[in-house]
């Protein structure tokens, strides 16, 4: 007898930690789950499940890397990611968890689980951290395979005029926090984490080595370069190994958004760091050595398969999924009614701040402690 039917909220289920061969992305499907197994299943009608990787009946992780030939580690996690083929009995594992589902939500879907999907006839729709990050709150990337559900998803586009408003804030604040060395330099490069699915290419993780000619090349003959590393990772991201004069290298500690605020700043250079997608709304020209993050749709009309659209907070809501998910199934009336959190709300519950934090949060802090040495000093 065949399972009945439901909803899963799933992410990518392969994702180890960085460290050990556990988990990365099971906290973050249950998030997702929290969040949206009330409006599913309000649109729907149907049960609104989870699908983790973990030891409470959740998926076979280690299981599935050992039918897929693959170490179980980061390296293993890499080389499945984007695969376009897995073994058979690998892929029939994978398949199996996904019985009954009649749409999947996913939370930042790996390549190799989008492609299955697809092949199985289940319509899925990816849920993503967008690379504009500089706004009151969070915001995700959509993208799904299925036209009917992308024609209903433009909708919620939201276009570039949308951002630019909350750049011209963001750099308006910088005034505010001017940085602690004048930035002489018209490019900054950005470091990124080691490990980023957006850093996967061929099957492995690259960094600003693996793109030392495009990289020469984006920053000329300048004298002095800018470089930002990620507050989690201060190796420097390869780029000491790039080829590049260590004496036309300037480390910056400040933050990106005070950096990106600095009219002498012309140009930021990445692999695929969401900082450089972030740079045209500053003015700034943007130079991906690697492949962006997220390839978004320039306007509404050009949203298309391959593309992600930029939804701000329509995706809370019953409503939202209500239109998706009919090209799919039944669904429920709508009511009409529209999801309200306060800023930051997103930011906060995830624990994921990319340095918005700095402004937000600390600005008041900082401005305390300028104005008591002021008084100190009279």
């Amino acid at each position: 007898m065949p399972p009945p039917p439901r909803i899963l909220v799933t992410g990518d289920l392969l994702r180890p930690q960085d460290e050990a061969f556990r988990p990365a992305q099971a906290g973050n499907i249950r998030w997702l789950h929290r969040l949206l197994r009330r409006p599913l299943g309000a649109a729907t009608g149907l049960p609104v499940e989870a699908l983790a990787w973990d030891a409470a009946g959740g998926f076979a992780t280690p299981r599935f890397y050992e039918l897929a030939g693959a170490a179980p580690d980061i390296e293993g996690w890499a080389a499945l990611f984007d695969a376009p083929d897995l073994p058979r009995k690998a892929a029939a594992l994978l398949a199996a968890a996904f019985d009954g589902a009649v749409a999947v939500i996913g939370f930042e879907l790996a390549d190799v689980q989008k492609r299955l999907l697809t092949r199985l006839g289940i319509a899925w729709i990816d849920l993503n951290i967008h690379p504009v990050r500089f706004g009151p709150d969070l915001l995700m990337a959509v993208a799904t395979d299925h036209a009917e559900i992308l024609a209903a998803l433009s909708q919620h586009h939201a276009e570039d005029q949308v951002f630019e408003a909350w750049a011209d804030l963001m750099a308006a604040t910088a005034i505010k926090m001017p940085p602690h060395f004048p930035v002489e330099e018209s490019t900054l490069i950005v470091g990124q984490t080691r490990v980023d699915r957006a850093l996967i290419a061929g099957g492995r993780l690259t960094d600003l080595r693996d793109h030392a000619e495009a990289l020469r090349r984006a920053v000329g003959t300048e004298p002095r370069i800018l470089f930002r590393p990620h507050p989690y990772n201060p190796d420097g991201f390869g780029l000491f190994e790039s080829g590049l004069p260590l004496h036309r290298i300037r480390e910056a500690a400040e933050n990106v958004y005070v950096l990106l605020g600095q009219d002498r700043l012309q140009r930021v250079v990445g692999v695929s760091s969401s900082v450089v997608a972030e740079a045209r709304y500053f003015g700034k020209d943007g130079i991906f050595l690697g492949a962006p993050p997220f390839r978004l749709a320039p306007r509404r009309d050009a949203l298309a398969p391959g593309l992600h659209a930029s939804v701000i907070d329509a995706w809370l809501s019953a409503d939202f999924w209500r239109e998706l998910l009919a090209p799919v199934m039944p669904v429920t009336p709508a009511d009409g009614h529209r999801a309200s959190l306060p800023p930051d709300s997103l930011r906060l519950s995830l624990r994921q701040f990319w340095g918005r934090d700095e402004i937000t949060f600390q600005l008041p802090f900082d401005l305390a402690e300028t104005r008591a040495a002021e008084r100190r000093g009279r």
